[in-house]
């Protein structure tokens, strides 16, 4: 089932709805690696997860990690832009929202 959010559009002469959908081919991921690389007109975004393998003795210390790609994203620079000042601002709204129990104090990094 489709999950919709309206919102308004803030950008050009005309407000326009734009309604989000997350169709049921859509995928997500948890990643803890990621590689950005670039061309003149693009950004291409890669995102991985590590895969540790088995401990080795002595001591059970993890001698090798498999990083397994789970997407590639290409956006134009410009939208690239867009996502790095929103991941900014989310970071420092993070950093600065009160920790719960203690009003008025940031957040720990």
């Amino acid at each position: 089932m489709a999950e919709q959010r309206p919102q308004q559009a803030t950008r050009g002469p005309t407000e326009a709805i734009r309604v989000f959908e997350q169709p049921p081919d859509s995928i997500s991921f948890y990643c803890d690696y990621a590689q950005i690389l670039g061309t003149e007109h693009e950004v291409v975004l890669q995102f991985y997860e590590s895969i540790p393998g088995p401990p080795v003795p002595p001591g059970g210390a993890i001698a090798n990690v498999r990083t397994r790609m789970r997407a590639t994203v290409v956006v134009s620079q410009a939208h690239a832009e867009n996502i790095g000042r929103l991941l900014l601002q989310r970071i420092a709204e993070h950093r600065t929202a009160p920790v719960a129990g203690q009003p008025g104090k940031p957040a720990s990094p």
